[in-house]
């Protein structure tokens, strides 16, 4: 019996479960009797596959649902919560179709109720920060195996976790904090630091909306960020050998945005000092002098309404009321409720020298920035983690910085932790790179098999073609033919 079948076992054991047949009724599961957990409804449901889901609370306020499919494969996977989370989700659902593939699989709201890009809940509440940073993962999943046990009438296989963004987040702070809870580990473009990220937000921000009282433009209009991605590939779209508007490496763009300076009044397609100001936010990031606060963004994603758009230079109300882009919505609502406990902080306000002293019990109780993953290697646990090349929403630099310090520290996790990086690939994918592949099912194999991957092969939006991603730190090196829809134009390097 290994350490997390015997955790799953023991959790059955505390909350008293005592289902020993195969397969009891869905409608019999909301009997189920579990100490701090009242089980509410228990339904039988069709779509995507025939499941019977189990809804409860846990505790005072952490909602929860576990899937479990009538065909099940005989694991279970955890899902992650996009955002600020407030809804019940599980990510392995919605993005890697765990369900319809036989997995068992259960979501939570956190602890919390609220939209995801809202963070008002946390103010004053420093228990359900805690359940959101990483608590209700843990108690859930526990859950969740308990319940797989008690439907199936033995405990799951194996048993995995899948998240991308805040559940990437959540993905790594399993693997450290948690580190006999899962099997495997699926990380998608994880906050690795939660305020180095906030700092990045509330600076851009600041100098997309240098006035908080006037929210119903951005300082970069589309026009302009239209003009820039225009200018960027046309300086860089070739260096990786292929003009095909994808970077393979962005980190290799030399791109300066000062190029493209006014020389008289400001018009589309060139910018003023404040719109440069803007961009040089982002592609620079918080630092004051040598002292580099948080990684900044590479090119690649400026053109993108899902990218730059959305994120950083959004309309009046564009997120919600009062909040014009996610970048706005995250950074600030992070550092008004979680941080500084104050609702009405002004962004203008942001002081770098002085955040990690003021943040710093935030920064532990958040942020899954440890590169010791020894405890959860000794056990055989695995982790894949991608990220995008032209994620806008979190940048790429943050999680080539996380797997190197991971290596730097043991080389030998190479073996157990694998980072992919997506030339093209926007925030849990999107935009002109490959995206589409079955993390799951790769992580199986490697669960299975014990053998590393080196490369992933991975499909196109619109289904034509597929590109050969690589390893971290090999990229994949055209190979001079075709039009980069096959994997075979591509070799790891």
């Amino acid at each position: 019996m290994n350490k997390r079948t015997g955790a799953a076992l023991a959790a059955l054991a505390m909350f008293g479960a005592g289902a020993a047949h195969a397969q009891t009724a869905c409608a019999s599961m909301k009997n189920l009797d579990f100490p701090n957990v009242h089980v509410q409804a228990s339904t039988s449901v069709s779509e995507p596959v025939p499941h019977c889901k189990v809804t409860g609370v846990m505790g005072k306020e952490t909602n929860f649902a576990v899937w479990l499919p009538e065909k099940w494969n005989g694991k279970f996977v955890m899902g992650g919560q996009g955002g600020f989370a407030g809804s019940v989700e599980s990510q392995a659902i919605g993005m890697m179709d765990a369900l319809s593939k036989g997995y068992a699989t259960a979501g939570t709201d956190t602890g919390h109720a609220g939209s995801v890009a809202d963070g008002s809940w946390a103010l004053g509440e420093m228990e359900r920060i805690v359940n959101y940073a990483h608590a209700s993962i843990h108690s859930v999943s526990e859950l969740g195996k308990a319940t797989v046990k008690a439907r199936y009438g033995r405990p799951a296989e194996r048993s995995y976790f899948a998240g991308c963004s805040n559940g990437g987040r959540q993905a790594l702070m399993a693997a450290q904090r948690y580190p006999d809870d899962f099997d495997g580990i699926i990380a998608g473009a994880p906050v690795v630091d939660f305020v180095g990220v906030a700092a990045a937000d509330v600076l851009v921000t600041a100098k997309m909306y240098p006035d908080p009282a006037n929210l119903s433009a951005p300082a970069l209009n589309k026009a302009d960020r239209e003009a820039l991605g225009k200018a960027v590939l046309a300086q860089c779209d070739n260096l990786d050998g292929l003009k095909d508007g994808i970077l393979t490496d962005p980190r290799a763009c030399r791109f300066e945005a000062r190029t493209m300076a006014c020389k008289g009044a400001n018009k589309d397609g060139c910018l003023s000092p404040g719109e440069l100001a803007a961009v040089e936010a982002i592609v620079v990031g918080p630092r004051e002098g040598d002292t580099i606060y948080h990684p900044p963004f590479p090119w690649g994603g400026e053109a993108f309404d899902a990218g730059w758009g959305r994120w950083m230079a959004g309309s009046k109300d564009g997120v919600a009321p009062g909040v014009p882009s996610l970048f706005y919505g995250f950074g600030v609502g992070f550092m008004r409720y979680f941080v500084l406990q104050d609702a009405q902080w002004d962004y203008r306000k942001l002081d770098l020298p002085s955040l990690a002293k003021v943040s710093g019990f935030i920064q532990k109780t958040l942020s899954p920035n440890n590169p010791d993953l020894a405890a959860f290697r000794s056990s055989g646990g695995k982790l894949l983690i991608y990220h995008g090349w032209s994620d806008s929403a979190l940048t790429p630099l943050m999680s080539t910085a996380y797997v190197d310090r991971v290596y730097g520290l043991d080389p030998t996790s190479q073996n157990d932790v694998r980072l992919f990086m997506l030339p093209g690939v926007q925030h849990c994918g999107g935009g002109p790179g490959p995206f589409r592949t079955d993390y799951l099912d790769a992580l199986d194999r490697w669960v299975s098999s014990k053998a590393a991957p080196d490369e992933l092969e991975v499909g196109f939006q619109d289904g034509n073609g597929a590109r050969k991603v690589c390893a971290y730190p090999k990229l994949p090196a055209y190979n001079g033919s075709g039009d980069g829809r096959s994997p075979a134009h591509f070799t790891c390097k």
